[in-house]
Parts: structure tokens; C-alpha cells; sequence
């Protein structure tokens, strides 16, 4: 049959039969893809037991932590939430937790690091209760999906 008029209107009419025939033909297949991270990072929550493990670095707020060490890493994070929500560790079970004080020496603290310029917490905990604790803290903040690591190959 052929067309007595070629206008953009008869274009498009004609562009979508093709469309369609073309989808008849070769159907698109239903198939699933997997994302797949080739990076290796896991969530905290989703990593394997930190003992005897090193890291090669961590993601927190999508910030890059060059962190070898659990030990950092425990520091690295509890700074980083007090800076961002002091009150959290007054009003909720953490600060009793990580025996938050001003005073390490007349709390007893083993191993007391500095967390801000007046606060310290216990550093002397295996890298198992440095997990659970950051888990913890990490729930009670709401923060469960922002601290991704990687271990050390």
C-alpha cells in the first residue's frame, strides 16, 4: 500500500508499527541481574568475626577510613559519632557502655583514649566486643547501613 502523504505525523505512525513488530519477534527476556560488588565490602553487621583479622579500610558516611586496625577503626567511629551527636551517648545505654568519662584515671579505664578534647573511652576490649559495641552504638543512632569495611586479603 503506498502513502500518498510523508509527513512527521505519518513518520512516527510508522516508526511505532515497526516497534512493535520488532518486539513481537525478538521479545525482551525476563532475567534478573545480581549486583555483584567485586569490592568485597560488607556491612558491619554482615562481616565475619573480626578476630585475628586485618582490615584494609572502611566506609563510614561514605567516607573513606584508611583503617588497618579494629582497634582504630573502634576510635575512629566513636569520634566521629560523638562529634556528630554528643547528647546520644548522655540519653542512651552507650556511653555507660564504652565507659565514656572525663576522668579515665579516677574511672579505672585500662586503656583510655581520647574520643574529643575532654572525653575518653575504654579501649582495652577484644576486637569482638569493639564490634558488638559499634553495632550497638551504630542502632542506637540509626546509622546501621553507613559503616561498610573491608578486610585485608
Amino acid at each position: 500500500m503506498a502513502k500518498t502523504k510523508w509527513d512527521k505525523e505519518e513518520i512516527e505512525i510508522r516508526a511505532n508499527q515497526i516497534a512493535e513488530r520488532f518486539l513481537k519477534i525478538w521479545e525482551i527476556p525476563d532475567i534478573e541481574v545480581e549486583e555483584q560488588s567485586n569490592n568485597d565490602e560488607v556491612n558491619i553487621f554482615d562481616a565475619d568475626d573480626p578476630k585475628h583479622k586485618k582490615l584494609e579500610y572502611a566506609t563510614f558516611f561514605n567516607q573513606k577510613l584508611e583503617v588497618t586496625q579494629v582497634a582504630k577503626l573502634y576510635i575512629e567511629v566513636f569520634k566521629q559519632l560523638f562529634d556528630l551527636q554528643p547528647e546520644t551517648f548522655f540519653t542512651s545505654e552507650i556511653g555507660n557502655r564504652i565507659s565514656l568519662t572525663k576522668n579515665p584515671e579516677a574511672d579505672g579505664l585500662r586503656q583510655a583514649v581520647p574520643i574529643s578534647d575532654t572525653y575518653f573511652i575504654e579501649a582495652n576490649i577484644d576486637n569482638l566486643g569493639k564490634f558488638d559495641r559499634i553495632k550497638q552504638a551504630l542502632t542506637i543512632f540509626g546509622f546501621e547501613d553507613e559503616l561498610m569495611i573491608k578486610y585485608a586479603d
